[in-house]
């Protein structure tokens, strides 16, 4: 397909799909959802006005909740698959739209999930058959889109988990590299662990978000998984449909793990003669890193072992000494349970191809008592492991896209601004904080720099003064969509699609869909403690 047509293309695919999806979403035949917690009584006020593709249903209130999935991991897939095939399908035809504009061609699509397929046949296979039974249980959907024909359903949903690696790049025609670009604007995840030592109660809070463009993301589903696997763990996730792991999930251990973009700065490009090298190299997504962790994990520090050297089988297989971790370029993970908490920073290539990781503990960055950690869409590591996990300072992951990286205002980037504001959020408040303060930091719309100024207007480059969650390039916990050419204008795609607090002493995760400045209400929350588990 040539890109010059891929614009009307799309167009045109846009009009037929909605009406497909519509289809789709009037007919549902769902087995076994679990009803809407009587509980979830809070809302989004603004959801109505959220952007959504021409032709595509309105998103629900809340995440479709599916009840406890259960048995081994293809018949947990299955059972995903069949309670939520309608909007698996929206899920897949809106990524496959926006990863075909970007990828130019079908076929550069699909060699890229059976790239990432090939390399999760030895990292993780028990996602392969989560994916498998998802596809066979939403298939009825899956058949029905008007782009049943472009792969198999299987690549589908190995597409939907892949959505973000397939944000960077091919190789352009010429066979000229194509430059991977720094950490932007359309970054904007961020999240901390908060000790004991620093909140009301002595007891450990995880606050993370994932940061993105509402459609297709606002497709949510959640539910409890309980795998027969005897190496797994019972677990609680909110998904985009069709994903197997997102950007928050805790076990039954009270083991919690996020993740993000990472830093993206000077990451290595593909090239025609090698289209896989570099950012599109295979590895691990950062959203499946995610369900891998949570699901195999006991404590925080397995998590980490997982993530960042993976399991010996998997070493021996591939010959790999580490996990290649990616996002479209770098990937961080934030994992903790009720006593210790880690930031795994990772890129899937230097400039010189090298795939890279590093292990953030409390203390490193000044944060008082060594009582907590806070991690955006930057790296901040003073060292690096290279692929023979030999690690030195000489190559400090903070290179690859630190605070300062990138600057937008104050000598920040964003995701600078971000990290300094939860820094300073936790600081000033140490010792006193609760469940309450941290969802009310979700909402605000100011920034702190460095020195601990804050700013909740900014000069733009216009010479006008915008708020500053409407000023492009600025970065607040609660973000809306602006643009460059409509500066103070909420463009309503994005950018919080949810919200996530985790605690991990009861195993309950609290949630908003969509911007917590406009949800209305108590949180709605999931226990995995009220589900059985000790």
């Amino acid at each position: 397909m040539q890109i010059k047509n891929l614009k009307a293309l799309l167009s045109v695919a846009a009009i037929v799909c909605g009406a497909t999806a519509l289809i789709a979403a009037a007919n549902p035949k769902n087995h076994a959802v679990g009803p809407t917690p009587s509980w979830w009584t809070g809302y989004n006020q603004n959801l109505a006005s959220y952007y959504v593709a021409p032709g595509y249903p309105a998103y629900d209130a809340h995440p479709r909740y599916l009840g406890v999935l259960s048995g081994s991991w293809y018949e947990i897939g299955q059972q995903y698959g069949e309670r939520a095939g309608d909007l698996i399908q929206l899920t897949f035809e809106g990524w496959y739209q926006e990863s075909l504009a970007t990828q130019g061609t079908n076929q550069n699509i699909v060699d890229y999930v059976n790239q990432e397929e090939a390399y999760y046949q030895t990292l993780i296979p028990e996602g392969l058959e989560l994916m498998r039974g998802i596809a066979d249980g939403a298939a009825p959907y899956l058949n029905q889109s008007i782009y049943a024909a472009t792969m198999s359903n299987f690549q589908k949903i190995l597409m939907i988990n892949s959505y973000f690696g397939l944000q960077g790049r091919p190789p352009a025609p010429t066979g000229l590299a194509v430059p991977a670009a720094g950490a932007g604007d359309e970054y904007n995840c961020s999240g901390a662990v908060i000790f004991g030592k620093a909140t009301k109660d002595g007891k450990l809070i995880h606050v993370s978000s994932e940061d993105q463009h509402f459609f297709p993301q606002e497709y949510l589903v959640t539910f409890i998984v309980d795998p027969s696997d005897p190496r797994a763990h019972t677990y609680t996730i909110t998904d985009t449909a069709g994903e197997i792991g997102s950007e928050q999930a805790i076990n039954e251990h009270g083991v919690v793990v996020s993740g993000y973009a990472g830093g993206g700065v000077d990451i290595a490009s593909p090239t025609a003669a090698a289209p896989f090298s570099g950012y599109r190299r295979a590895g691990l997504d950062w959203q499946v890193g995610d369900w891998y962790a949570t699901a195999f994990a006991k404590d925080a520090r397995e998590a980490v072992e997982l993530l960042t050297v993976g399991r010996p089988e998997y070493r021996q297989a591939s010959g790999k000494q580490i996990v290649i971790g990616k996002c479209s370029k770098g990937a961080n993970w934030v994992v903790s349970d009720k006593k210790e908490a880690f930031v795994v920073e990772s890129i899937p290539a230097d400039l010189n191809g090298v795939a890279r990781y590093a292990v953030r503990v409390p203390g490193d960055m000044g944060e008082t008592g060594a009582s907590y950690i806070v991690s955006t869409n930057q790296v901040a590591a003073s060292y690096s492991c290279d692929e023979n996990n030999s690690c030195s300072a000489a190559h400090p992951m903070s290179q690859h896209g630190n605070a300062e990286q990138n600057p937008s205002y104050f000598g920040l980037s964003g995701s600078g601004q971000r990290f300094y504001t939860l820094m300073t959020l936790i600081r000033d408040n140490f010792g006193t904080i609760d469940l309450d303060m941290v969802k009310q930091w979700r909402t605000t719309h100011f920034f702190y720099d460095k020195s601990g100024v804050r700013h909740d207007t900014l000069l733009y480059r216009d010479g006008n003064t915008y708020p500053t969650h409407l000023t492009p390039g600025a970065g607040v916990l609660c973000r809306h969509s602006t643009s460059s050419s409509q500066p103070g204008v909420d463009q309503m795609t994005g950018i919080n699609i949810y919200v996530s607090i985790s605690t991990p002493h009861d195993r309950t995760v609290y949630r908003t869909k969509g911007r917590p400045c406009e949800w209305i209400g108590p949180w709605d929350s999931l226990s995995l403690r009220a589900h059985g588990t000790p």
